[in-house]
């Protein structure tokens, strides 16, 4: 990890910055993509620190000690805005606060905001975090605000699914693409810096598909792997229950909060990892499933399922997890979902 930049694994990506900045060859728009939970957001910031860092010339930079680097990391600083869903707009009486999406208004406030000079930085910064949120009318807004930049102001763009935007929006940005970590490399990283025994770092490291975000919020949440125990438990529970005990569990599911350990999203990650595992243990190819202590489990469960129904209720869990991402009725996804759920032999 850059101790300046505080991200794992994203060495390449970072000394790129750093050249850009010395040379003041920066574009005014930079795009960071990548799978979720591997430090997109977390470089974004940093990015924004070392923009508007106060350390002398000696020292690296972003520093992470000046009045700048202290209050961007608070979220304290006049200069550098989060644009999110849910956000603030231009229009006082909008709530967006259900909003999972970044709408015109947000835009133009950006606009109006972006021609100020900045306040107390060298460089106002806005975070589009993610800008696959905007929507069409607010990305046509946001691509002509790209073409006639203000000056003194960086656009920070964050997508996990850029092929969502637009080629115009792209191509008008720096692009750096965040791949996750072998599992080896962040096994190695989670037993050296956050002493995680090493059969515990392999099996979190395969949890988290590289992904050192994933890995510390897991980490920082409790015992990840217990939590993975579980919803693999109630995965099989659940798809052995009656149609009834489904539409019970889909209410459920749906109703629990973003801020609970395990909501609707992070239970079809379980779920998601659990059946693409049954899918390569009926391919031969066990040798790459992330649950490798359940092995066992997962031979018995996948030899109660044809290979083509497991393919097709993986395809059905992955369209419900996109639902859930852009606002679709929790409920009605899950229950959906649910529905279409195999039936194991023998049941």
């Amino acid at each position: 990890m850059s101790a300046q930049w505080g991200i794992v694994g994203a060495d390449a990506a970072v000394a790129s910055l750093e050249r850009a900045i010395s040379s003041d060859r920066l574009s005014h728009a930079v795009l960071f993509t990548g799978p979720a939970h591997v430090g997109k957001g977390t470089l974004a910031l940093s990015l924004a620190r070392a923009l508007n860092c106060e350390a002398p010339d000696s020292e690296a930079s972003p520093c992470g000690h000046c009045r700048p680097c202290d209050r961007i990391a608070r979220g304290q600083h006049a200069d550098v805005e989060v644009v999110a869903p849910g956000g603030i707009c231009r229009v006082s009486d909008h709530d967006h606060s259900r909003s999972r999406t970044i709408g015109i208004c947000a835009v133009r406030r950006v606009e109006a905001t972006g021609v100020l000079q900045p306040y107390e930085g060298k460089q106002r910064v806005f975070i589009v975090d993610p800008a696959d949120a905007l929507t069409d009318e607010a990305e046509d807004a946001f691509l002509k605000t790209l073409e006639e930049p203000p000056s003194a102001v960086t656009f920070l763009l964050v997508s996990e699914r850029p092929a969502r935007l637009r080629d115009t929006v792209r191509s008008r940005c720096q692009e750096f693409p965040l791949p996750p970590l072998s599992v080896q490399q962040l096994t190695d990283w989670l037993t050296v810096e956050r002493q995680v025994e090493p059969e515990t770092a392999a099996a979190l490291a395969r949890l988290a598909g590289g992904r050192a975000g994933w890995a510390i919020a897991a980490l920082d949440d409790g015992d990840p792997l217990e939590v993975r125990r579980t919803q693999a438990e109630e995965a099989r529970r659940v798809l052995n229950s009656s149609r009834a005990t489904r539409l019970d569990y889909a209410q459920s599911l749906a109703g629990r909060g973003g801020g609970e350990p395990v909501n609707a999203l992070s239970a079809l990650e379980h779920w998601i990892a659990w059946w693409r595992d049954l899918l390569l243990v009926t391919t031969d190819c066990a040798e790459r499933v992330t649950h490798q202590a359940e092995r066992e489990q997962l031979q018995q469960d996948a030899n109660r399922y044809r290979p083509a129904d497991i393919a097709s209720f993986l395809n059905a869990l992955v369209q419900t997890r996109e639902h859930l991402r852009r606002g679709v009725n929790p409920r009605l996804a899950i229950e959906t979902m649910l529905l279409q759920a195999p039936a194991a032999a023998g049941s």
